[in-house]
């Protein structure tokens, strides 16, 4: 029985040192393209492409990671199970240790007599009962002999198999973190350059990198949603926590990387989605007629901001520059907030 558990603890081990090795082969498609560095005179865009394939590449490899630790994590419960089987082994050879001690010393007394001789030594007095006993000790010093034999063997197996699995998932998780631990620099260093060209060209990396991960088409998630009740699905971050619905926060933010190639600075936003328990306040805070009904305001809808740092000033250079350039993006100063009530701050989307 226990040379069947050993064949089977060994196919076991077998299979799992199979799955590792096929798994540490998955890695290998990630060196060369993922991670090429992007050229002197790349544009934002390929910088950008750039930083997301690293970043592809990182989360990939990461992904992979956890599974092969997976892996190795059940390789590791079967070194343990090898490990206790072994162990079990050298307790049953212990426990064998003492009747072939006793045999030997027994032959080596009477070695002359032999097995029979030994059994016949006085303590016995029938023939035929002593024959049977005979050769019943020797059928079992036999089995006895040939049981501690495979237990050796089974021994020296397992120790094998022992080392040669602790040695190996060793190296796989040292080369894992390696391959990690270099994708993960190389989406830094790939992010610090499209940082350092944002910043370079005067634009802010949030704002920019918001309108590169915000999809216009995530506004239809808005559809049949309450005004102030829109899902977070349909809203798109701007910069300094504010939020628009997906098509209006996109043309807003081409607008304002246009506002800071003008002005060196982002567009200071007080105010844009409102949820309804935001517009209670406001409602609140303010004399009636001086902020939308609870459920009718555009910033409900996350197609309206409030602006300052002068665009709050009618007719200043921020606010001219305002309604020249954001109509192109959809951005309009509404004709009631220049009289009733006067707002000059605030501009609704009309995409």
């Amino acid at each position: 029985m226990l040379t069947v558990l050993g064949a089977r603890h060994r196919v076991r081990i077998a299979q799992a040192l199979t799955l590792v090795l096929a798994t540490s082969l998955l890695v290998v498609p990630w060196s060369d393209a993922a991670i090429a560095p992007a050229s002197a005179e790349a544009s934002l865009d390929e910088l950008r492409e750039d930083a997301e394939n690293s970043a592809e590449a990182l989360e990939e490899a990461t992904d992979e990671y956890v599974e092969r630790e997976n892996d190795l994590e059940e390789a590791q419960e079967e070194l343990i199970s090898t490990l206790h089987d072994l162990q079990q082994i050298e307790g049953d050879l212990s426990d064998m240790r003492e009747p072939l001690a006793q045999l030997a010393s027994s032959m080596y007394q009477r070695p002359d007599a032999g097995v029979l001789g030994t059994l016949a030594a006085g303590e016995l007095d029938d023939d035929l009962q002593t024959q049977a006993y005979a050769a019943k000790l020797s059928e079992d010093n036999q089995a006895l002999i040939q049981e501690a034999t495979d237990l050796r063997e089974e021994q020296v197996a397992l120790a094998g198999e022992a080392q040669e699995l602790q040695t190996f998932t060793q190296l796989e998780q040292a080369e894992l973190a390696a391959e990690v631990t270099a994708l993960r620099e190389q989406s830094e260093a790939s992010m610090n350059e499209l940082t350092e060209e944002l910043e370079e060209r005067g634009l802010d990396p949030e704002a920019y990198m918001a309108a590169a991960d915000c999809d216009p088409s995530a506004a239809s998630n808005a559809d049949g949603y309450p005004n102030g009740l829109l899902p977070k699905d349909a809203l798109c971050s701007l910069y300094d926590d504010k939020f628009l619905r997906a098509d209006a926060a996109v043309d807003f933010l081409q607008l304002n990387m246009e506002y800071v190639e003008e002005f060196g600075e982002n567009m200071c936003i007080t105010s844009a989605y409102r949820d309804l328990p935001n517009q209670h306040r406001v409602y609140a805070e303010q004399p009636p007629g001086f902020a939308a009904v609870p459920g009718t305001s555009n910033h409900g809808l996350g197609q309206a901001l409030d602006l300052g740092c002068g665009i709050q000033n009618f007719r200043s250079e921020r606010w001219n520059w305002m309604e020249t350039h954001g109509a192109k993006y959809n951005w309009v100063h509404p004709a009631w907030a220049k009289s009733s009530p006067f707002e000059p701050w605030h501009w609704e989307y009309e995409g």
